[in-house]
């Protein structure tokens, strides 16, 4: 993973004088130490698809991790683009080391996308406190405890000057047809999104239940709109009847589509979605039991704990604690 690799460009083109290396452009793309090369598959294909069409492009991209980035980098490396690819399912801790190389990379690069779990490598940079970051749902409370400035729950991407923030790999794809567009211009970036096929719409939904729900009901447009009321309303749940009053339609009306659409009642859809948040919440921060409690709107441990038990088959506080012994179980030698 920690070596060079370019997409299109023969290596004895590499070699060639400065004003045709100029018009190269680097893109790294830098893991967590876990996470195999195949991870950043994605974001390669996006500037591979550029050279495929139009080989002038010259994009040529790298796939490392930080410990390997500065050690197995080319002399005079000075990436134009620098992607920081983080999962969405644990936080990205960097050592001592790596931290290091981090900032080293910052300082170089021209501009830095940080993606997923990528956003808690920020404060290592001194820049957290500059922009709004996007930040995925499963780490909003990690965030706001580690005080980087949160965009608007929603929000799939920022950016502000060289940095840009998405909440996953799939969001960063907005990000680079962006760079696209400012690199090679507007038909490029088009051509490139007809070729792969990226249609970028509308921000998408990012509760696992929510989507499960609504593939459920086929996209009925009554059961989007209450899950998103739902959604908009978990520390403080609303009643079914206020939730049908917002709506338009009457409670009789709201259970009925519900269990016509979705094969469940709305009270059950909104109960999940808050079970799902506590395990969010249990996962990836370190807030005690009574603020996830207030957090989820359960009113007392006892009655989080029977549903999350009905759910998970476990008490909130032994997932987590098996949670983390899992986690240092994968993190000690062999």
């Amino acid at each position: 993973m920690s070596r060079l690799e370019p997409l299109t460009v023969p290596a004895t083109q590499q070699s060639a004088d400065s004003a045709a290396h100029a018009r190269f452009h680097d893109v790294e793309v830098i893991l967590p130490q876990t996470e195999p090369p195949a991870s950043a598959q994605m974001i390669c294909d996006v500037f591979r698809a550029a050279n495929d069409l139009f080989p002038d492009s010259g994009y040529r991209i790298g796939v490392r991790n930080l410990a390997s980035s500065m050690r197995t980098a080319p002399a005079g490396w000075k990436p134009h683009t620098v992607i920081f690819l983080g999962g969405i399912a644990s936080r990205w801790t960097p050592n001592a080391g790596e931290k290091a190389s981090l900032q080293r990379i910052c300082r170089q690069a021209q501009r830095c996308l940080f993606a997923g779990s990528a956003i808690f490598l920020l404060p290592e940079t001194g820049l957290q406190a500059e922009f709004e970051t996007a930040v995925h749902s499963n780490f909003t409370a990690a965030a706001q405890e580690e005080q980087l400035a949160c965009a608007p729950a929603g929000t799939l991407t920022t950016a502000s000057g060289r940095i840009s923030t998405a909440i996953s790999s799939f969001a960063a794809l907005r990000l680079l047809v962006d760079f696209l567009r400012n690199d090679r211009g507007p038909f490029i970036a088009d051509a490139v999104c007809d070729y792969l096929g990226l249609a970028l719409g509308p921000a998408a939904e990012q509760s696992k239940v929510s989507l499960q729900l609504r593939q459920a009901a086929g996209g009925d447009a009554l059961v989007v709109k209450i899950l998103d009321l739902m959604q908009r309303n978990i520390e403080e749940p609303l009643l079914i009847r206020d939730i049908a009053q917002q709506a338009g339609v009457s409670p009789r009306k709201l259970e009925r589509r519900f269990q016509q659409k979705a094969r469940t009642s709305p009270l059950t859809a909104y109960r999940k979605l808050r079970i799902e948040k506590a395990r969010q919440l249990l996962l990836h921060t370190t807030l005690p039991l009574a603020e996830i409690v207030a957090a989820t709107g359960f009113g007392s441990r006892s009655n989080l704990t029977e549903w999350f038990k009905r759910e998970y088959k476990t008490s909130p506080q032994a997932f987590r604690k098996q949670y983390y012994a899992d986690r240092n179980l994968a993190g000690s030698p062999a």
